[in-house]
């Protein structure tokens, strides 16, 4: 089977877990049975075209980014992708299914399956009324959503991470629910292992000079993960955990903002934001940490708490959307209310100061991390997709006659 996958994200150019995802897919994904090309954005990458793995090429397309916002940039790659894409057609003969990863590439995924007459799948990894907690009343926000409804619309499947983005999907755009395909998100198991006491303490050291506790937490700065309400949650901790430090890492625009609230909470010298930190170096921070925190208050999935648990770092998380599926609640981590600073910090504290407990959750979690959430279960859960699909479409007329 050839596989054409689209997708806005690969490696270099990554901007959330969407491309993560699709690298990491890839290569589990492609096979002598499965033959995949990757249409992606060339971004800062010197190369046209790579061989991802044995069976898997990735394309990359220059596109102009110049437009102010993403809906423009998403507009000026339309042409040049789709060029690109019925060149690729031509050169391989075609292909049995399309792939397209969210919406930034939509439009282009539907031009094709409307030309070529061959079945769309999409994954939908977060959208924008989840990201925007429903207001969309931006004329932004309003774009995307259309071509969101309209994705999903045109979509023979529809591939999500969770149970809650079934839901989502199916509340917010009357997908039927037998449309949905719940494939949860893959982890590759980080490796890391300082090599002596001496080189974890002088690391640790750097990030917490004091003899307090260190929380980390990593993402995106943006709105709907929380991370205002976890710097409130520190001004609550301080009063028993003096020296507590919290480090957070991840770029975005709500630098400027979590700074106010580190100001406003008093707790400017107990938070850390350090900005893009390294997968080594982020790894290596969760060996050290007393305790990962993710506060969202939207999240499709979760895969930054599975990477604690797999380093076997102790989590506390937000109850809501797909988090709850990926963390057990008192068995593998602890779950508390979105938005509810003084109980996430007793979360925290009891995380801190229960080791006992805590040891036993950690165990619980790095089983769950390694054995049920990896790669080549998502893959064989893809490809049954891709099976039913095929399987259907030789089964009709559309596109056969």
């Amino acid at each position: 089977m050839r596989v054409l996958m689209i997708s806005w994200e690969f490696p270099p150019h990554i901007v959330g877990g969407l491309g993560r995802h699709v690298a990491d897919i890839i290569p589990e994904l492609a096979c002598e049975s499965y033959q995949v090309q990757l249409l992606t954005l060339r971004g800062n990458s010197p190369l046209n075209v790579e061989q991802a793995s044995a069976h898997a090429m990735v394309h990359r397309v220059y596109a102009p980014q110049s437009a102010p916002d993403i809906v423009g940039q998403v507009a000026d790659a339309y042409l040049p992708v789709l060029a690109a894409a019925h060149t690729l057609w031509a050169e391989v003969g075609g292909f049995d299914v399309i792939h397209v990863h969210d919406w930034l590439l939509a439009d282009v995924a539907i031009a094709l399956k409307h030309h070529y007459q061959r079945p769309l799948i999409a994954t939908i990894h977060a959208h924008e009324r989840g990201r925007r907690r429903g207001d969309i009343s931006a004329p932004e926000s309003r774009v995307i959503d259309a071509i969101e409804w309209k994705l999903t619309y045109e979509a023979w499947r529809v591939i999500v991470c969770s149970g809650y983005m079934k839901h989502r999907l199916h509340d917010d755009f009357a997908v039927p629910l037998d449309k949905l395909d719940v494939i949860p998100n893959g982890i590759v198991v980080p490796q890391f292992t300082f090599s002596d006491a001496v080189q974890r303490r002088i690391f640790r050291n750097r990030y917490q000079p004091d003899a307090g506790p260190l929380i980390f937490a990593v993402g995106r700065l943006v709105h709907e993960k929380g991370w205002h309400v976890l710097i409130q949650s520190v001004s609550v901790l301080t009063s028993q955990f003096p020296h507590l430090r919290l480090v957070l890492a991840g770029v975005g625009g709500y630098r400027d903002e979590l700074l106010r609230v580190a100001q406003t909470y008093g707790v400017v010298e107990r938070v850390a934001l350090i900005g893009f930190v390294s997968d080594d170096e982020r790894n290596a921070l969760y060996t050290i940490a007393d305790c990962a925190v993710f506060p969202s208050l939207y999240e499709p999935f979760g895969i930054v708490a599975l990477e604690a648990m797999a380093l076997r770092c102790p989590v506390v998380v937000s109850d809501t959307g797909g988090l709850r599926e990926v963390v057990r609640p008192e068995s593998t981590g602890l779950l508390v209310a979105p938005d509810d600073a003084v109980a996430l910090a007793d979360a925290i504290t009891r995380t801190i100061i229960d080791r006992d407990a805590t040891q036993k959750r950690i165990g619980s979690a790095y089983r769950d991390a390694t054995e049920t959430f990896n790669w080549q279960l998502v893959a064989q859960a893809t490809t049954m997709t891709y099976e039913r699909v095929a399987t259907e479409w030789r089964g009709g007329s559309w596109g056969r006659t």
